[in-house]
C-alpha cells in the first residue's frame, strides 16, 4: 500500500491555519498571565488547548512535508519552521510569565496539580526540541534562559507545595 501524497497547495493550507493558532495562542497568553494574578486558570488552560491544537496540526504539517507531491519544499519547510519557533518561543516566554505570577501567591487555585504535572512535560519538551539540529541557535540565548527560568519557577512553586504531587494515589 503506498503513502498518500500531498499537494504544496494542501501543506499551505495547514500552514494558514498554523499560523492562525499562533496568533490565537498569543492572544491567550497575555490574558492568562492577566488573569493568574487573580488566582484563574481558566485562561492559562484555553492558551494550552490553543497550544495542544497547534502541536496536532505540527503532526500532520510534518507527515505531509515527508509525502510531498513536489520534491520543491524548502520554502514550505522554512515557514513551517519559523511558526513552530514562534509557538515555541511565545510557550517558554507565557509559561516563565504565568508561573512567576503564580509564585508570587501563598494558595494556589484550584486544578493546580494538573497544570503543573502537564507543564513540566511541556518544558521538558520545548528543552528537548531546542536540542535538534534544525531549531539549536535559531531561538537564541535569552529564550534559552526563559526556559530554564520557567523550569526553575515552576519547580519553587512545587516546593512551596509537594502535596500537589502526590504521585502515590488517593
Amino acid at each position: 500500500m503506498s503513502k498518500r501524497q500531498y499537494t504544496r497547495a494542501e501543506v499551505k493550507e495547514l500552514l494558514s491555519a498554523l499560523e492562525r493558532q499562533c496568533r490565537e495562542a498569543s492572544k491567550l497568553a497575555q490574558l492568562a498571565e492577566h488573569e493568574a494574578s487573580k488566582h484563574s486558570f481558566g485562561a492559562y488552560r484555553e492558551f494550552r488547548d490553543k497550544v495542544g491544537e497547534f502541536q496536532a496540526l505540527v503532526i500532520l504539517i510534518e507527515q505531509r512535508l515527508r509525502n510531498l507531491v513536489d520534491t520543491r519544499s524548502d520554502d514550505l519547510r522554512d515557514q513551517f519552521e519559523r511558526l513552530d519557533t514562534v509557538m515555541l518561543a511565545l510557550l517558554v516566554r507565557a509559561s516563565m510569565r504565568f508561573f512567576f505570577v503564580l509564585s508570587a501567591n501563598p494558595i494556589l487555585p484550584m486544578g493546580a496539580r494538573e497544570i503543573f504535572v502537564a507543564e513540566l512535560r511541556s518544558l521538558h519538551d520545548a528543552h528537548e526540541k531546542l536540542q535538534r539540529p534544525n531549531y539549536a541557535g535559531k531561538l537564541g540565548t535569552d529564550l534559552e534562559r526563559d526556559l530554564e527560568t520557567a523550569s526553575l519557577i515552576l519547580e519553587e512553586i512545587i516546593d512551596k507545595a509537594p502535596s500537589l504531587l502526590n504521585f502515590r494515589g488517593g
